[in-house]
C-alpha cells in the first residue's frame, strides 16, 4: 500500500513499483540540518538556468534517491565517477517536480495552512534538525524511535494538529510554510546564487 496522503510516491516500471517515502531518516540522507534546508531551497528555486540548473537537477536526484531504500540508477539516472549525468528509465524532466513533491512532504508537510495574527513576523528556519521532530512524535504521539523516523512531515503535522487543535499558534507542529515565508526562502537563495556567482568570477 502507498499512502500517498503522507508523501508517498509509487513509481511504476515494467513490472516493478519503487516506493518514494520522504520519512524523516531519509531528510537526514541529504545531509547535514543546514545542507537540508540550503537543498530546499534550491530545488524548490524557479528559473534557474545554466551551471545553477545543473547543480539543481544534482540536488532534486539526489533527493529522489535518498526517499528509496533501493538502488534507483536504473530509474532515474545517477551520476558516474566523472560527475557525468548516465540518464535512467525515467524521464529526466520529471526528476524536479517529483523532487520538490517529496522535498514539501518531507520538510514542511504539506497541510492547509492555520490562521496567523495579523503581527506574526514571517519566520526563516535555516535548519531541519530531524532527530526534534522525532522528538516530537515520540513524546506526544505515543510512537517508537523507529516508527516516528519513518514518519512524514505531512503525517507528523497532522497527527499532532488532531491532537492539539488550535490555537494554532500554539499547537505543536501547527507552523505550516506561508507563501511569505516560501518567498523569504527564494531571496535567500537569491542572495546565495549571486555570492556563488561572484566567486566564480573571481
Amino acid at each position: 500500500m502507498i499512502l500517498t496522503e503522507t508523501g508517498e510516491v509509487g513509481v511504476h516500471v515494467g513490472d516493478s513499483v519503487y516506493v518514494l517515502r520522504p520519512s524523516l531518516y531519509a531528510m537526514t540522507q541529504i545531509g547535514e540540518p543546514a545542507k537540508i534546508v540550503e537543498v530546499y531551497a534550491t530545488v524548490m528555486f524557479d528559473g534557474l538556468e545554466g551551471r545553477a540548473a545543473d547543480d539543481q537537477f544534482a540536488d532534486a536526484l539526489m533527493v529522489i534517491h535518498a526517499c528509496s531504500e533501493e538502488d534507483l540508477c536504473d530509474v532515474f539516472g545517477c551520476y558516474d565517477e566523472q560527475l557525468r549525468y548516465k540518464s535512467g528509465a525515467a524521464d529526466p524532466e520529471h526528476v524536479l517536480p517529483l523532487a520538490r513533491c517529496l522535498l514539501r512532504h518531507g520538510v514542511t508537510g504539506v497541510q492547509k495552512p492555520l490562521p496567523r495574527r495579523a503581527d506574526d513576523e514571517p519566520e526563516f528556519v535555516r535548519e531541519f534538525v530531524a532527530r526534534d521532530h522525532v522528538a516530537l512524535a515520540v513524546a506526544h504521539l505515543g510512537v517508537s524511535e523507529r516508527e516516528a523516523w519513518q514518519m512524514t512531515m505531512t503525517s507528523l503535522v497532522g497527527a499532532l494538529r488532531a491532537k492539539f487543535p488550535p490555537a494554532p499558534d500554539q499547537s505543536p507542529g501547527a507552523r505550516a510554510p506561508t507563501k511569505e515565508e516560501h518567498e523569504a526562502t527564494e531571496e535567500w537563495f537569491a542572495r546565495i546564487e549571486e555570492k556563488r556567482r561572484k566567486r566564480t568570477l573571481h
